[in-house]
């Protein structure tokens, strides 16, 4: 009996046993709300997240289902291979956050779109993307405040992937910090010639400037040099 009974419990947790859940294959094209003309060169970041929860709420914890950067082509298109994770990063007090993709372009409105099958998602909606096989619009950017609008959101999309078990996060989204700290410096430059003294004031920083500034950090947590690894990417 108490085999039979713990035969039943592996199979009901998945993560338990060894077989991880699946974030299928992704392809999407993202073209000009205005012209339909598709848009090449865009950063994406998509990612998937859980909390540690409790009867009271979550533990403060986060964990990271999957995370992945693409940049679409010519044509507009993506292509994101699986994303293979464990579906009970905190064993049984995981709750899931639906998957998120974060699509930035210089001259555009920064695109955040969420899956909303359900606002508190099961593992069917954290395997499944809804965008997935769709044509999805860009705004042009068309005031000034789209600039650090764009800078800010990027960066706490872009620190989101960071967790106790994912110090190096940034490794794995080298093109969408650099994409994101750049915008930042052209916004820099710019917001010194606006005449609106409030958004001449405004001041957002790129997400590369922390990690290169915590270099010493980094190294100790055996993440290796942080200057080193964006070099090529700096360029």
């Amino acid at each position: 009996m108490n085999k039979v009974f713990l035969l039943g419990f592996l199979l009901c947790f998945p993560a338990v046993s060894g077989f991880p859940a699946t974030m299928p294959p992704v392809r999407m094209k993202l073209v000009d709300a205005q012209d339909g003309s598709p848009i090449g060169g865009a950063h994406v970041l998509f990612q998937g997240s859980a909390q540690e929860g409790t009867f009271t709420g979550h533990g403060g914890r986060r964990a990271n289902l999957f995370v992945v950067e693409a940049v679409t082509d010519d044509t507009g298109e993506i292509r994101l291979p699986k994303q293979e994770f464990s579906p009970q990063p905190f064993f049984l007090n995981t709750t899931y956050n639906n998957p998120s993709m974060v699509v930035l372009k210089p001259g555009y409105v920064l695109l955040i779109l969420t899956n909303t099958l359900r606002i508190i998602p099961n593992l069917d909606e954290v395997t499944t993307w809804q965008y997935d096989n769709q044509t999805v619009k860009m705004k042009r950017a068309t005031t000034d405040s789209d600039i650090p609008h764009a800078v800010y959101f990027s960066k706490q999309y872009a620190e989101m992937t960071a967790s106790e078990k994912n110090i190096c996060y940034w490794k794995r989204i080298p093109r969408f910090l650099v994409a994101t700290d750049r915008l930042a410096a052209d916004w820099e430059r710019k917001r010194a010639t606006l005449t609106d003294a409030a958004l001449r004031n405004r001041v957002v920083f790129g997400p590369l400037r922390q990690i290169l500034m915590n270099e010493r950090f980094f190294v100790e947590k055996g993440c290796g040099s942080a200057k080193a690894f964006f070099e090529p990417y700096l360029r």
